[in-house]
């Protein structure tokens, strides 16, 4: 027997006539007509006479009956949280690992002994491995300085990582072999300190690059991280953008792709010397847990 059903013999049973009962068992069941069979009962009751009095609509007595309607009609598909919470994980996830990108310092190594390690813009030297120490870290430092006859005439620091900047590094390092080639006349090694300064720079400019469109990303990233967090807690902001936290992980997700992209395309890894390190990993997976966050946001609203 259908909730319908149950609800139109009960009104038959506290002596609502058949037309007055089915009248009110279609306001909650549209479609309901009754099973032939149930209509016989009340003409078997007529005694309940002082009962027969209260049909005059008592809007309290089929409220009452109206509270057993939500259990027979409760929503099927409502969604579940749990694809909300995975989308927030991810997309949050996505701007930790970006921002390690942006500031880490191992997107190339030295093949070697990851003595040397290249980030989007800077470079550091670990000389603590290494036979004589004081004379790396001066060299180092002299290298990697913005100045290099100031930083020559200086006492080096005692820590043994030094850092400074790639363009200083190629800029110092094509000077010196250019003073050396301008003493002996040679103008072979000339032409290859030229040739070594613009290899060198290549990697400067792809960190730029890739920096630039790398923030793009982790802007993209931030705001769609807020997005998809009052989306799930079902607040609102300006303009209802709290909808589009799936359209703005998508984009922001293929915008760290791209950088990371332009940069291995872009980069140098001076003869075998260095190889791509963690940084750049660590980026295309941010990009890859960005858009599958729009994805878990997309499969939540479906379910």
């Amino acid at each position: 027997m259908t909730a319908a059903q149950t609800y139109f013999d009960g009104l038959i049973l506290q002596g609502y006539p058949n037309d007055q009962a089915l009248s009110y068992t279609q306001q909650y069941y549209p479609d309901f007509l009754p099973v032939t069979a149930a209509a016989p009962m009340p003409m078997s009751m007529p005694i309940p006479q002082p009962m027969a009095q209260q049909p005059f609509q008592p809007q309290p007595m089929a409220q009452p009956m109206m509270n057993n309607t939500p259990v027979a009609m409760a929503p099927i598909g409502e969604p579940k949280p749990i694809m909300a919470w995975a989308a927030v994980g991810c997309i949050a996830a996505a701007l930790i690992l970006c921002m390690m990108g942006q500031f880490g310092n191992s997107w190339q190594v030295s093949s070697e002994d990851d003595s040397i390690s290249l980030g989007l813009r800077n470079m550091a030297i670990d000389c603590s491995e290494q036979q004589n120490e004081s004379n790396c870290i001066s060299l180092s430092y002299t290298l990697l300085a913005e100045d290099m006859e100031k930083a020559a005439n200086e006492n080096p620091p005692s820590d043994p990582m030094v850092k400074g900047d790639i363009e200083n590094y190629c800029e110092n390092s094509y000077d010196i072999v250019l003073s050396i080639a301008t003493a002996t006349n040679d103008d072979a090694l000339r032409t290859e300190a030229g040739e070594g300064r613009e290899t060198c720079l290549k990697n400067d400019s792809a960190g730029g690059i890739s920096g630039i469109i790398l923030w793009l990303g982790i802007i993209g990233v931030l705001a769609s991280t807020v997005m998809l967090v009052m989306s799930m807690l079902g607040q609102t902001l300006p303009g209802g953008i709290e909808n589009h936290g799936r359209i703005s992980s998508w984009v922001s997700g293929g915008i760290i792709l791209l950088a990371a992209i332009i940069w291995m395309v872009m980069k140098d890894n001076l003869d075998d010397l260095l190889t791509t390190g963690s940084s750049f990993y660590l980026t295309l997976l941010a990009g890859l847990l960005a858009v599958g966050a729009g994805v878990l946001d997309m499969l939540d609203k479906r379910e």
